[in-house]
C-alpha cells in the first residue's frame, strides 16, 4: 500500500504488460505505478481542473482517457503525458465513466446529465449522444466484440445498446437492481456481462437480458467497482465496506477471504494475467494485492464444483416416440381390434344358431 494521492482515487487501470496501473484522483492528476514494486514511474498527468472521476486505457496502451467533475474529457498520449486533443466537450454534469472499444477507435463516456456520449477517438467528434436513462450514468462499457455497450444508471436500471448498420440503437432495459447501478463489465468471453449495486452482484445475458443464476450476496454497503479475471473465472468487487471481494462467475460463491483496507473502496483492477490486483481507497492509499494463494484456492474449489456437476445425473426426459413408431403401434392396436371382433361376431352366430 501506498499513499498515491492526496485525496480520494476514483479509478484504476492496467496496462497489459501487468506491470504498471494509471490511477485517478480527485486531487485532479492522473499517476501511472509500478505494481511490484510499488513506485510512481510516471506523472502528475495534470490537465483537469477539478476532480478525476474516471479513467480507460487505450487497447494499444499508448493513450489513456479520464472524465472529471470539470464535465471534460482528456485523452493523454502516455509517453509525452500531453493531451492529444483540445479536451472533449459536450457533457453537462460531471464524467463518471470513460471506456474505449476494443479496436479503440471509438469511446463510451457516461455522465451525471443521463446521457451516453460516443466519441472517435481519431477526431475527438461526437459520434452520438444515447439518451433514455432517467438519471445519472455511473459506468459504461463496450462487449468484447465492440458491438454493443451497456450503462449503469442511478435509475436502477441497465441500458444494451447494439450497433446497427452505423448506428447506435436501444436493444433492451433492464431493471437491474432496487438500487442505482454503480458498475457494469463484460466477461472477456462476452457471454455475460456483470452489474453491481448497494450489496448486490449479479449476471445478465447479453442476449435476452435475464439474469444467469443467483445473485452474489456478502458485501455490507455500496459497491462501487467491479472487475473481471482474463480468463472470465472470477469477479473482484470493492465496496464501501472496507473490502474487495472476490467471486466466481460459475458458483456465485465467494473465492477465499476478504481483502480488507482501513477506509471504504472506490475502484478495483485485475491485472491481464490475473496475478495483481490494485484498489484505490477514499484516502488516497492505492493497494496492491497478490492472488496467488487465492487463486490456488479457487482453482480447487472449481475442480470440485465441476466434480460435483458430472456426478450429477442428466435431466429426466421423457420417452417420444417417432411419428413411425406411432403410425405402426396404430395400425397394430386397429388390426388386433379387428381380429376381436371377428371371434366376437363368430361366437354370436354360433350362439344363435344352437
Amino acid at each position: 500500500m501506498i499513499r498515491g494521492h492526496a485525496y480520494e482515487v476514483n479509478g484504476v487501470a492496467f496496462f497489459k504488460d501487468n506491470r504498471r496501473v494509471v490511477t485517478v484522483s480527485n486531487d485532479t492528476t492522473l499517476r501511472i505505478w509500478d505494481v511490484q514494486k510499488g513506485t510512481l514511474v510516471r506523472g502528475p498527468f495534470e490537465g483537469h481542473k477539478d476532480w478525476v472521476r474516471s479513467c480507460a486505457i487505450s487497447p494499444d496502451d499508448k493513450r489513456i482517457a479520464s472524465g472529471g467533475r470539470d464535465k471534460r474529457i482528456i485523452i493523454w498520449d502516455v509517453e509525452s503525458k500531453q493531451m492529444i486533443f483540445e479536451p472533449l466537450v459536450k457533457h453537462i454534469g460531471w464524467v463518471e465513466s470513460v471506456c474505449f472499444s476494443p479496436d479503440g477507435k471509438r469511446l463510451a463516456s457516461g455522465s451525471q446529465d443521463c446521457t451516453v456520449v460516443v466519441w472517435n477517438t481519431e477526431t475527438s467528434a461526437v459520434i452520438t449522444t444515447l439518451e433514455g436513462h432517467q438519471g445519472p450514468v455511473w459506468s459504461v462499457a463496450f462487449s468484447p466484440d465492440g458491438l454493443k455497450l451497456a450503462s449503469g444508471s442511478s435509475d436502477c436500471t441497465i441500458r444494451v445498446w447494439q450497433t446497427v448498420n452505423a448506428e447506435i440503437l436501444n436493444l433492451f432495459e433492464i431493471h437491474a437492481h432496487k438500487n442505482p447501478v454503480r458498475s457494469v463489465v463484460w466477461l472477456p468471453d462476452g457471454q455475460q456481462f456483470v452489474s453491481a449495486s448497494y450489496g448486490t452482484i449479479k449476471l445478465w445475458n447479453p442476449f435476452t437480458g435475464g439474469q444467469n443464476g443467483s445473485t452474489c450476496i456478502g458485501h455490507r454497503d455500496w459497491i462501487r467497482s467491479l472487475a473481471v479475471s482474463s480468463d472470465s473465472s472470477f469477479i473482484a468487487a470493492a465496496s464501501d465496506d472496507k473490502t474487495v471481494q472476490l467471486w466466481s462467475t460459475k458458483t456465485h460463491r465467494n473465492i477465499g477471504h476478504a481483502l480488507e483496507h482501513v477506509a471504504g473502496l472506490l475502484c478495483v483492477a485485475i491485472s491481464p494475467n490475473g496475478k495483481w490486483l490494485v484498489s484505490g481507497d477514499n484516502q488516497g492509499r492505492v493497494w496492491f494485492w497478490s492472488l496467488k494463494n487465492m487463486l490456488k484456492q479457487h482453482e480447487v474449489e472449481r475442480l470440485k464444483y465441476e466434480a460435483i456437476e458430472q456426478q450429477k445425473p442428466p435431466p429426466y426426459q421423457p420417452a417420444v416416440s417417432t411419428p413411425v413408431e406411432s403410425i405402426s403401434s396404430y395400425q397394430n392396436t386397429l388390426s388386433t381390434n379387428r381380429t376381436q371382433v371377428s371371434l366376437l361376431t363368430a361366437n354370436c352366430g354360433r350362439s344363435c344358431s344352437q
